[in-house]
């Protein structure tokens, strides 16, 4: 028989304010390991048992020689105010908890936290480790965990804990200098930046070095993010580092398990939070994060939570709503585009946080369509997200957008760095994955035949693969890749059509240089923009599709003193730009052609021409 439930309300005053304190507070993970708590393991339901319902996670753990095991519905929270958790326990001496914590601004300044636990237990026993565990101890350990972020908060920008001792000595420490010192010497990487990151694996914790990001600790740092990205990977190529490729789900954007090369990418993947398949996509499912290699310094791999508001901070609210039961939160968000969804549901619907926005924005969840209109809420209004289905429903409030400190599998695999350093790293073969939207230009010699008749198929060569070396600088300086040759012809991609813009018109213009020792070349070049699908080839990660073959028509079309661009690209902002500054002296001139068989309907495309072009 299960006693009465017990209330632990505590309450603190800190002096960050709410905004700040919540990136701690609600990072759940950090929280329970700070406070001693053991890792969790995820249970497998028995064979015979019933499948446990969507969104409910079996966990076990053994704290001070006591086995728990209990079932967990997802966390509930709306940032940056609260969150709370509900747990029914199988296994020990509780029957029922449930967790909250609760942020409030004070009016002088800073955060009043209100900490509160209800707690059920089967026997006498059970009420005596509450009463010593929860009572006292909790009390005590918590308090000490928030101070401690409470002084975290206060730095601008978060910067990951640092260990006062260092984690990395004797050989692996050695190991580590000598693997720096050939960065700089051999790899030629800034020497600060690699002092940095050796720094890092030496001191940040363990949740912060498993699972390492480029992008977010350049911005630390306040290094360029592609320079950093390079480190890492000359770092891993060295053996001071090892990558991951985390394929995430599209909803709750979660990861549980790396593979260790794109070979074990596939296109098809399972997120069993969700319940849902769904098809892998480059420039979004697919995040590359590193880690230290064993040989310098081995993490544990332990979860000491598997929710919370930290694991997806995409996500700024989320509850679970009875039928006409609804969700009712203030919208001080970013502006940008969010969308509310409930799992089990087809229907999402997406408004959008911006000035002028109105005061309140009423969404129903449901069977029905969603209405085409996207409605706009203002940063001082608030949002109303009614169940209106017959069923209890977790009401989901998520951006759209992706975090920009992603480092997407698009991302590095078009980067030339990636490709020196890992050329094997491909897809298998047969694989396709799909890439949203992808940069892409073939270029080629003008009259290269004519070229081979005068001087000669081996001084021709020579010339054709000097030509090759300028378009990877060229292609490599603007963050692009070339993907392959074929013949005297190169296909490169890039994440940006400026860049690639930027990159061919250098190219061009090293190439026609009359004083060049080689001789001036003429390069004809076509970009164009658009999806693409990555597949696996000839042990290369190579690209496919109407976007490849667009471009491939439009190189044919240029002369040699232009490039030709779609208008896919003419449009892209940063081309834009670039075509309006007079001091870069582009002109893009409208023309059209048939691309494919005679009959086919006239391609519009554009010729850039230029002084230096």
């Amino acid at each position: 028989m299960a006693s009465p439930e017990k209330l632990y309300h505590w309450t603190w005053d800190f002096k960050s304010p709410p905004g700040a304190l919540w990136h701690f507070v609600s990072d759940t993970v950090r929280f329970n390991r700070d406070c001693g708590f053991p890792p969790v393991e995820v249970r497998a339901p028995a064979r015979g048992d019933p499948p446990a319902e969507q969104g409910v996670r079996r966990l076990r753990a053994v704290y001070l020689g006591i086995a728990t095991e209990w079932e967990e519905r997802e966390f509930e929270w709306v940032q940056p105010v609260r969150f709370s958790v509900s747990r029914v326990f199988t296994e020990g001496p509780f029957a029922r908890m449930i967790l909250s914590c609760e942020l409030s601004g004070r009016p002088g300044g800073g955060t009043t936290v209100v900490y509160e636990t209800r707690v059920m237990t089967h026997n006498l026993l059970g009420a005596l480790v509450v009463s010593l565990w929860i009572g006292i101890r909790m009390r005590r350990t918590a308090e000490r965990v928030f101070r401690h972020y409470d002084e975290l908060a206060s730095v601008v920008p978060v910067v990951p804990e640092r260990s006062r001792t260092p984690l990395v000595t004797g050989r692996a420490l050695q190991r580590m200098a000598s693997i720096s010192s050939k960065l700089v010497s051999e790899g030629r990487q800034p020497a600060p930046l690699v002092e940095r990151l050796c720094d890092f694996i030496s001191t940040a914790d363990d949740l912060s070095a498993s699972k390492m990001r480029p992008y977010a600790i350049a911005d630390v740092w306040g290094a360029g993010r592609c320079e950093t990205l390079d480190l890492f990977l000359q770092a891993t190529r060295g053996g001071m580092l090892d990558f991951s490729w985390e394929v995430r789900c599209p909803s709750c954007r979660e990861s549980r398990h790396g593979r260790p090369g794109l070979s074990a990418v596939s296109s098809a993947a399972h997120c069993d939070l969700c319940g849902v398949d769904f098809t892998v996509n480059l420039d979004q499912s697919v995040e590359l994060t590193f880690g230290p290699n064993p040989s310098v310094r081995r993490i544990p791999r332990a979860e000491y939570c598997v929710g919370g508001p930290q694991l997806t901070p995409h996500i700024v609210a989320q509850k679970r709503l009875g039928p006409k039961e609804d969700l009712y939160i203030a919208t001080p968000f970013p502006a940008g585009r969010y969308r509310v969804r409930a799992p089990g549901l087809e229907v999402q619907h997406e408004f959008r946080v911006q000035s002028g926005g109105s005061p309140l924005v009423r969404i129903e969840l449901g069977p029905r369509h969603a209405h085409a209109d996207e409605p706009a809420v203002a940063p001082d209004g608030f949002l109303k997200v009614v169940n209106a289905d017959t069923a209890r429903r977790l009401a989901v409030v998520e951006r759209v957008a992706w975090s920009d400190q992603s480092v997407t599998a698009a991302v590095v695999t078009s980067r030339q760095t990636f490709r020196d350093l890992f050329a094997k790293e491909s897809l298998r073969q047969g694989e396709r994955i799909p890439v949203g939207s992808i940069a892409v230009v073939f270029t080629g010699l003008k009259n290269s035949t004519q070229l081979c008749r005068d001087i000669g198929d081996a001084p021709a060569y020579g010339r054709v693969l000097d030509h090759f070396d300028a378009i990877r600088d060229a292609a490599s300086g603007e963050n692009g890749a070339v993907v392959k040759t074929i013949g005297d012809a190169v296909m490169a991609v890039f994440m940006d059509p400026a860049a690639a813009l930027r990159a061919m018109r250098k190219a061009q213009t090293a190439l026609s240089v009359p004083g060049r020792a080689a001789g001036p070349l003429a390069l004809k070049c076509g970009i164009h923009q658009g999806p693409c699908v990555a597949i696996g080839q000839n042990d290369r990660l190579d690209y496919f599709g109407a976007t490849v073959n667009v471009c491939s028509r439009l190189c044919d079309l240029s002369t040699g003193a232009d490039i030709v661009i779609s208008t896919q690209v003419l449009r892209d902002p940063g081309v834009a730009s670039l075509l309006a500054d007079a001091g870069e002296g582009l002109t893009a001139t409208p023309d059209s052609a048939a691309l494919r068989a005679a009959g086919a309907p006239p391609f519009d495309f554009w010729r850039v021409t230029g002084a230096r072009i």
